[in-house]
């Protein structure tokens, strides 16, 4: 029996790796904060990076290692701590005699340098290359389905506010992957030393304002959509963040976005469409 150790599996794409993989008989163990849900078989270990002995022998007898560590937040010095945690569990994972890494980064990674998230990433992407281990690199952006936060949040705003602004001019495009999509090409992708990495993006590509629009009628919110500058939606963000303890957007998030970098015109390697999953489930988002 294959045992593959899944950090987070208890997350959204992590839990969905998790359940593909129980799915396919093999014995699933994670590094995590959390508390196993109720009738979980997963093996739980504690994700602690003070205590390196105790992080390594999570990996005994570890066949496969599927990687979703990160940080949603932070800044340079931040997401260096970040780099050294991925690098402490690549490294756990090599010299426990892994045979295969799954490494979970983000679309354009090496194409978003003024980014301080997206140079981490690539900095990390360089740890998985040089454990020497076969390996794919799967690279996400927008993620739906699951417990996914950026459309709940989404729809929660549209649901209780009057207005909802839209950054610039709201012509910037997305590609939306879904988050059972984003599992199977991490379980499923051949992996190998040079393999390149695989970008998660699934078959519509609509604009932001699309994208809004379209989750503002699932809802059946009658939210006004109002164009402002992109510093300005930012600013507010922080602010409703600061004040909710709830990260709504980061600028980092929203400026990348406009840069481009969550869009894609190469081929769909997702097959779940967003507007059909949308009209099957959106009436339950932002709810609670």
């Amino acid at each position: 029996m294959t045992t593959a150790l899944v950090t987070g599996a208890f997350g959204n794409i992590g839990a969905a790796i998790a359940e593909r993989l129980e799915s396919r008989g093999a014995q699933v163990r994670t590094l995590t904060t959390r508390a196993a849900p109720a009738g979980s078989t997963i093996d739980v270990r504690p994700l602690d990076f003070s205590q390196p002995s105790v992080l390594a022998s999570a990996f005994d007898g570890v066949d496969e290692f599927y990687n979703t560590y990160w940080m949603r937040t932070g800044d340079d010095s931040g997401y260096a701590r970040a780099v050294e945690h991925s690098t402490m569990l690549l490294d756990a994972a090599a010299a426990a005699g892994v045979r295969r890494i799954a490494h979970l980064s983000v679309l354009h990674a090496d194409d978003g340098d003024r980014y301080p998230y997206f140079r981490a990433k690539t900095q990390v992407e360089h740890v998985v290359r040089a454990t020497g281990v076969p390996n794919v690199i799967v690279r996400p952006a927008v993620v739906f389905g699951g417990t996914s936060a950026l459309l709940n949040q989404l729809a929660r705003v549209l649901r209780k506010a009057p207005v909802m602004p839209i950054p610039g001019d709201g012509r910037y495009r997305v590609r939306p992957v879904h988050v059972d999509d984003v599992a199977r090409l991490c379980v499923e992708s051949d992996a190998a030393l040079d393999s390149p990495p695989i970008d998660a993006v699934g078959p519509e590509r609509p604009t932001y304002i699309e994208l809004v629009r379209a989750v503002r009628e699932v809802v059946g919110s009658r939210a006004r959509l109002v164009r402002v500058p992109a510093r300005v939606v930012a600013v507010g963000a922080g602010i409703v963040g600061r004040v909710t303890r709830q990260q709504l957007l980061t600028g980092e998030e929203l400026y990348s976005t406009i840069d481009g970098l969550a869009d894609s015109d190469g081929p769909s390697t997702g097959t779940a469409r967003l507007s059909d999953w949308l009209a099957e489930h959106g009436r339950l988002l932002g709810r609670g």
